[in-house]
């Protein structure tokens, strides 16, 4: 079975114009048969420029390398942006991202140019993506994924094997639940990692 690092952020408020908008946790959980075996979790700034790095240092730090990393989206901690080419090349893992909705591009384009001086920068990291692949769940609905180092048909062969509930692949989905789970506390103030050993 296929050792998978699926990424998600918490939730965080939002915060009106010119106000400092703090930090969102993200957690990283590394699956194997369905089996937690590693779990990392990193602040990053929301809107940001540091998700990239702190993806490729929790999986650098964490326990047995994962097969594949799995984003829920490119856009974390609002649009604080992960390059999905910049981590396929310094983990040399392949990458996929999957999401149950389809990103609508214009909108996003326009957010960016309303509210960042660097939005370029930003939609050259979406444009990666490209036109996303469409899979229809056996168990109804349907997500739309992007792959780097991966074919699409493998892509498909794992994303219908980990989705048993809803329409997240259970790498995705555990690290939601992790991610938001913890973001209500504000106790924690620096970055910590958490490993759950397998042996």
């Amino acid at each position: 079975m296929v050792r998978v690092l699926g990424v998600e952020d918490g939730s965080f408020p939002s915060w009106p114009a010119g106000v400092k908008k703090g930090k969102a946790l993200l957690a990283a959980v590394t699956l194997r048969d369905f089996t937690v075996e590693d779990v990392a979790l990193a602040w990053v700034a929301v809107d940001g420029w540091d998700a990239t790095e702190a993806v490729i240092q929790m999986v650098k730090q964490g326990g047995k390398k994962p097969d594949l990393v799995m984003l829920a989206s490119l856009a974390y901690a609002g649009f604080n942006l992960v390059d999905p080419e910049e981590v396929h090349r310094r983990l040399r893992l392949p990458v996929l991202i999957v999401n149950p909705q389809k990103p609508d591009s214009l909108a996003v384009e326009a957010a960016l140019k309303k509210h960042f001086p660097n939005w370029k920068q930003r939609l050259a990291i979406l444009d990666k993506a490209k036109k996303p692949y469409k899979l229809s769940l056996e168990e109804g609905g349907e997500v739309f994924f992007y792959t780097y180092g991966l074919r699409a048909f493998e892509a498909r062969k794992l994303i219908k094997k980990l989705t048993v509930f809803g329409h997240r692949p259970e790498p995705l989905r555990v690290a939601r639940l992790i991610a938001r789970g913890l973001s209500p506390s504000r106790r924690a103030k620096h970055p910590r990692k958490i490993h759950h050993g397998q042996g």
